[in-house]
């Protein structure tokens, strides 16, 4: 199909013909009030393609994408420099959630609270506070310690102090979201438009705080199913304990002393909670019957505290509305934990739920609950559907209308370079709730789907190894980490590093990392691992040694297996430790595959390997970043030749020569002789 002649003038420099048939399709679908789904893969341009054909429309329209770094390079480069070559004016703006900005309120009280722990950090943070623009955290790379004072310096929605803040007038937050509702080109993230509708739902339909608009771009869209499912999930926090104890006292105090024992009562009540808490923490991932059984011990110890001040609390409840109002919210409180003991007696196949605690270490003491701050209290237990169609299809009508299953948004365009492995993208598309045949269940058109082609010559850019003689993937971490890091250093010396390593799990990154350190030492190879150094800093390391003298091999696990660019001599040998199959102690994944084996379904056909497969592709897509590079691609996983599942793997991945053990260092050697040259 032709490009209009709109599109076509004003095409930035010059399109691919990938970039043509993207913005011929999104053109087409758009105009029959289709939703559309495009696979693109690395190096199509499909940021400028989309980018173009929205502006087309010419009204306001949302990008959202999967990571905060994404936005960044979106608002920062690829939508100014289109822009300007176009000579457009637009207001643009980014928005993130509100614990990506620094709060006052808190960095406030954190001088107080961590001064003698972490002065200089803290000082450096006050200082920028004081002449940053936007408050974005994103914008501090370079300060030691910032991860132990985040849960200090940032608020929740729920923590958020709103009017009643002293510092309401200057929150960061607050200008963002004011730049957002202005903005002609907005650019949020997944988890914000998700909270947007959990926002919607809880409070109606009229209380959102991002501006959305008829035209809805969703980037990186293979991660909407994992992310929407977590932040549409109930649960309940401590936190939300926590502050109903906090309330009970200070109202009790005021309307009801000496009523009843209160303070014995509140006392058990919040020593119950931390004792339910750590339990909960101990158990985490551990089949162990003991911490299992301490775990239900400490609920219902909680239930029996809690229990016994609602009852106090209802013998008073003519004392004060507002004591009536917290009896009812103990009761209210006490049936969320009632159904938390009841989780997996249910016999419900179609729910998920766990214990949700991310970046907690599993035991704490007072001084490690000190130590994590505000962090500690966002723990708690989580409901979920299987598939993110189900939660959607939960909401309100009026606040689905904004999802892409209602009628809200005009036009949706969903791209990644992985949705699927056939022509229907079925493997995104399900999920979801799209389908691309027939008319949907809400009266809507059937999903249009395309699958480009990739642009770069994989076949003769690159070439695959499958290592032979490793330890199975059974074996213990350490030795088979051991013998990777043997079969990988002198092809890392070749090199002279321009490697990256991407585990599976992180004891796997720990027990790689070390092994490597220990046999390039004495050797100007340096091995940088996840976590260490913010992300954009270990990319930044990597791509100042291109061209140098100066090594380097960067090992990570999972937040590296996308949203990496490293073009030309930063990398040249991509290893991936083990297929990326999702991990059995997942309850989601285990929950899915119940469900699927109970329906009459295939669960490793139909979920399993299709998942792996795009965790596969979107890993190996780090390697090759422009037409001029090359490069190898190790798989060290002895399955993908010896198992029957192997074929359908290699198959989804772009079409690599295989080479031998005995063939990679020739291959390595003509590397390094391009380099040179």
């Amino acid at each position: 199909m032709p490009l209009s002649p709109a599109i076509a003038s004003d095409a930035p420099l010059q399109l691919r013909p990938q970039q043509e048939q993207m913005i011929a399709a999104i053109e087409a679908a758009w105009s029959q009030g289709q939703r559309v789904a495009i696979e693109a893969p690395t190096g199509t341009g499909k940021t400028y393609a989309y980018l173009i054909a929205a502006l087309a429309r010419n009204e306001r329209f949302v990008v959202s994408t999967a990571t905060r770094a994404l936005q960044d390079q979106l608002v920062d480069r690829d939508i100014p420099a289109l822009l300007t070559h176009q000579g457009l004016q637009r207001k643009v703006a980014v928005l993130k959630g509100r614990e990506n900005y620094v709060c006052l309120h808190g960095l406030e009280q954190a001088r107080g609270k961590l001064q003698d722990l972490h002065a200089s950090a803290l000082g450096q943070v006050e200082r920028w506070a004081q002449s940053t623009q936007g408050g974005d955290l994103a914008e501090l790379d370079n300060i030691s310690h910032l991860p132990s004072l985040l849960p200090h310096i940032t608020a929740s929605h729920d923590e958020c102090l709103g009017q009643r803040c002293s510092y309401f007038e200057r929150c960061f937050s607050n200008r963002a979201r004011t730049r957002a509702a202005q903005a002609d080109i907005l650019v949020i993230n997944h988890h914000l438009f998700f909270s947007e509708l959990r926002h919607r739902q809880m409070l109606g339909v009229g209380q959102g705080f991002v501006p959305l608009a008829p035209t809805m771009v969703m980037d990186e869209a293979h991660q909407l199913q994992a992310i929407g499912l977590k932040v549409l999930a109930k649960g309940l926090n401590v936190g939300d304990m926590r502050d109903f104890l906090q309330t009970v006292e200070r109202q009790t105090g005021l309307h009801a002393r000496g009523f009843a024992p209160w303070v014995p009562l509140l006392q058990h009540a919040q020593q119950a909670l931390l004792q339910w808490m750590d339990a909960e923490q101990r158990q985490l991932g551990d089949a162990d019957a003991a911490a299992q059984a301490a775990a239900r011990q400490a609920l219902v110890g909680l239930h029996n505290a809690l229990s016994a001040l609602v009852a106090a609390l209802q013998g008073v409840a003519d004392t004060a509305a507002v004591v009536a109002q917290l009896a009812a919210k103990g009761d209210v409180l006490l049936l969320a934990l009632r159904q938390w003991a009841q989780a997996g007696r249910s016999g419900r196949s179609d729910l998920v739920r766990w214990w949700d605690s991310p970046g907690l270490p599993r035991a704490m003491d007072a001084a490690e609950r000190q130590a994590q701050g505000r962090r500690v209290w966002r723990q708690g237990f989580r409901e979920s559907p299987l598939w993110l169609a189900q939660a959607l299809g939960a909401l309100a009508p009026q606040v689905r209308a904004s999802s892409w299953l209602g009628q809200g948004a005009q036009r949706w365009l969903f791209t990644s370079a992985t949705l699927g492995d056939d022509e229907a993208l079925s493997w995104f598309a399900h999920g979801l709730g799209l389908h691309s045949e027939g008319v949907e269940a809400n009266g809507l058109p059937p999903l249009a789907t395309l699958r480009l082609r990739s642009h770069f010559d994989w076949a003769q850019q690159a070439g695959l190894v499958v290592p032979q003689g490793l330890p199975s993937t059974d074996a213990a971490v350490p030795e088979r980490a051991q013998a990777l890091a043997q079969w990988l250093l002198p092809h890392i010396r070749m090199l002279g590093g321009r490697c990256m390593v991407l585990c599976t799990s992180t004891a796997a990154m720990d027990a790689l990392a070390e092994a490597l350190r220990l046999g390039l030492q004495g050797q100007s190879i340096d091995v940088l691992q996840q976590g260490e150094q913010p992300k954009r800093r270990l990319l930044q390391a990597m791509r100042s040694a291109a061209g140098t003298q100066a090594g380097r091999v960067l090992v990570g696990t999972l937040g590296l297996w996308e949203g990496v660019d490293l073009p030309g001599q930063a990398l040249q040998l991509l290893v991936i430790d083990k297929l990326p199959f999702p991990p059995r102690h997942d309850v989601l994944h285990a929950a899915r595959v119940a469900a699927l084996k109970a329906a009459g379904s295939d669960a490793f056909e139909r979920y399993i390997l299709p998942q792996t497969a795009m965790q596969l592709r979107q890993g190996v897509g780090r390697l090759i970043r422009s037409a001029s590079d090359r490069g190898v691609v190790v798989i060290a996983d002895e399955r993908l030749h010896s198992r029957n599942y192997g074929a359908a793997l290699q198959a989804a991945l772009p079409p690599m020569p295989m080479l031998s053990d005995a063939e990679l260092p020739e291959f390595l050697r003509s590397l390094v002789q391009d380099s040179a040259a």
